[in-house]
């Protein structure tokens, strides 16, 4: 079943999107609404990430929540290659910049520093660069967002070891987010071993929910969709009277 699951998915992520500002492609409108103005019109944001698979995850995330957001994310990110942010400045730089009516937001795992906020001051190169923002994962990698039991063990029905999964997750994220989840999620790794199929980062994305998704996720959406000039729907709150 793993090598049947790899035949059809493929590479995790598509190619290194385009530095040169893309055209929509009119897939229709999502429920979001638009804004007007220039500035924070979809034709002048973009989102760098450190790379595809950073992409494919997003994007999976952003149906869950409003499909605006989703193609924004297709077709509007630039593969940094990496952890190199300096990258994402030179090419927003090159397109004008804030001053440009440009928006940008660069969003990069937290790894190894203590919290996000020591993650952003190492990044002191692209504090005060007008219209563009840096999003740091508060968790150490954004594969560890995937660590969703409930999503892997509907993704994992019928393998062996499904019954560890909570066990397994818990120690890998030690309460802290300090696990490395590229590691756990990878081909020999912990859950690969306990399930006895390799799972890609992607396929756990699209077996996620809405309501699985983690508060940092929907704030990074959120961020995306108000630089994009895309409303995300409030959450629905549903009272049960007995």
């Amino acid at each position: 079943m793993a090598s049947d699951r790899k035949q059809r998915g493929g590479a995790d992520g598509r190619a290194n999107a385009s530095a040169k500002p893309s055209r929509s492609r009119g897939r229709g409108s999502g429920r979001g609404r638009r804004s007007s103005g220039r500035g924070n019109g979809n034709d002048r944001f973009v989102l760098y990430v450190e790379g595809p698979r950073d992409r494919e995850i997003l994007e999976t995330w952003a149906r869950r929540v409003e499909p605006a957001v989703a193609r924004c994310i297709e077709e509007r990110t630039v593969i940094m290659g990496g952890r190199q942010p300096v990258r994402a400045l030179e090419d927003f730089r090159k397109r004008g910049g804030g001053d440009s009516g440009w928006r940008g937001l660069i969003v990069l795992d937290r790894d190894h520093y203590p919290d996000s906020e020591a993650t952003a001051a190492s990044h002191e190169d692209l504090a005060g660069e007008p219209g563009l923002e840096l999003f740091v994962w508060g968790l150490r990698h954004i594969e560890s967002y995937l660590l969703v039991p409930s999503a892997i063990r509907r993704l994992a029905a019928g393998f062996e070891g499904v019954e560890r999964l909570d066990a397994l997750i818990a120690a890998e994220l030690g309460g802290d987010g300090q696990g490395h989840a590229k590691r756990f999620l990878g081909t020999g790794g912990s859950l690969s071993e306990a399930l006895g199929t390799d799972l890609r980062a992607g396929e756990i994305a699209r077996a996620m929910r809405a309501e699985e998704l983690h508060a940092d996720v929907r704030v990074l959406l959120t961020r995306i969709g108000a630089l994009s000039g895309v409303t995300l729907p409030e959450p629905e709150v549903v009272i049960r009277r007995s």
